[in-house]
């Protein structure tokens, strides 16, 4: 099964391929550059690289995105990588997938993580082995849990760092 893009109105939401994450451990944007798409040094982010040898290693395995790795979040208006949407693997056995999510500093504020959210979301939602959406936050992250709200997001508990969220089917 091929992957497809999700286009919204103002973004392309590309799954990251082996040949991509392969690409950047290396420091190479070659492959993304393939696929008409720039970046401006701002992403990947420190903590998209730090996912990037797992997303990696499990491309390796599998050699076609699933969906349920990580995606790329790029502007259509000037075709540049803004951010990232993923998933910390693929549903488990009660149908539960837990979406996290980071946009370049500059890029936020202007709707994209809601944007992206709820494309994500629909797709999610289109899957028949997705029951539960899940997601977390820290308490003091005021835009992501702004924007987990307004994606109808639920908090079902929090501890001392983080607010915990599930959206169900």
């Amino acid at each position: 099964m091929t992957l497809n893009r999700i286009n919204t109105d103002r973004l392309v939401i590309i799954p990251i391929t082996f040949e991509i994450t392969s690409s950047l451990l290396t420091g190479s944007f070659k492959e993304i550059e393939k696929l008409g798409i720039n970046t401006d040094g701002s992403w990947p982010t420190e903590d998209t690289m730090d996912i990037l040898p797992i997303i990696n290693k499990s491309l390796e395995v599998e050699k076609i995105p699933s969906g349920f790795e990580t995606w790329m979040i790029v502007r259509k208006d000037n075709m540049k990588i803004i951010g990232d949407i993923g998933f910390y693997g693929k549903p488990n056995e009660k149908g539960e997938v837990e979406v996290g999510f980071g946009l370049v500093e500059h890029e936020r504020g202007r709707g994209f993580g809601f944007e992206t959210l709820i494309a994500i979301k629909n797709w999610l939602f289109n899957q028949e082995n997705v029951k539960v959406v899940k997601a977390r936050c820290l308490i003091n992250n005021t835009a992501s849990k702004r924007i987990l709200e307004k994606a109808d997001m639920i908090e079902i508990k929090r501890d001392m760092d983080l607010i915990y969220w599930q959206l169900v089917k």
